[in-house]
């Protein structure tokens, strides 16, 4: 491995393994951080045109780190019912549908365990930052959340777990069309 390679990686290892602190901070822009962190990895080993075998089990392990913040920032000071509760399950969804693979090599776990927690948490916490007083008001508009925020998310764990293709690798060949 060449020296710019190494440094990228060390460069990669302290975003992701540092911008999850913020989350304790800023739960919406250190998750948004977290956000842009995991994407930040994917690009420069793209950009340096480096292909790591195993890299993305690092990658999930980087992601479980960082979505583990945000289930304490769920459990430690959501107080809203129906925020707190779907939050945390969906969290557990994620963490067993990652474990469970990493036993089994089965990808489809990640479309039945999709990680619409990060969506929601997302959601939740920029409605929080906006209005701190923000409370899921039933559980009809629950499910409209749930929809509205877990769509996209099927949608990308169809392109990276059933396609076998980096979102940005994707976006890029099929949406922007540059190779």
């Amino acid at each position: 491995m060449g020296g710019e390679v190494v440094a990228a990686l060390l460069v990669i290892a302290a975003v992701r393994g540092l911008a999850p602190l913020l989350v304790l901070r800023w739960p919406f822009w250190g998750a948004l951080l977290c956000i842009a962190g995991d994407g930040f990895d994917t690009f420069m080993l793209d950009i340096l045109g480096v292909r790591l075998s195993r890299y993305h089990q690092v990658d999930k392990l980087f992601d479980t780190y960082y979505l583990s913040f945000e289930a304490w920032v769920v459990y430690h000071r959501w107080n809203d019912p129906l925020a707190h509760r779907p939050a945390l399950t969906l969290f557990a969804l994620r963490l067993s549908a990652t474990i469970t693979f990493e036993l089994t090599q089965i990808r489809q776990l990640f479309f039945v365990g999709a990680n619409i927690f990060e969506n929601f948490y997302i959601y939740v916490t920029g409605r929080l930052e906006i209005d701190a007083g923000y409370r899921i008001k039933d559980a009809r508009r629950l499910a409209l959340i749930l929809l509205f925020v877990g769509a996209p998310k099927i949608l990308q764990e169809y392109v990276m777990h059933y396609r076998e293709s980096q979102t940005w690798r994707f976006v890029r060949d099929h949406i922007l069309l540059w190779r």
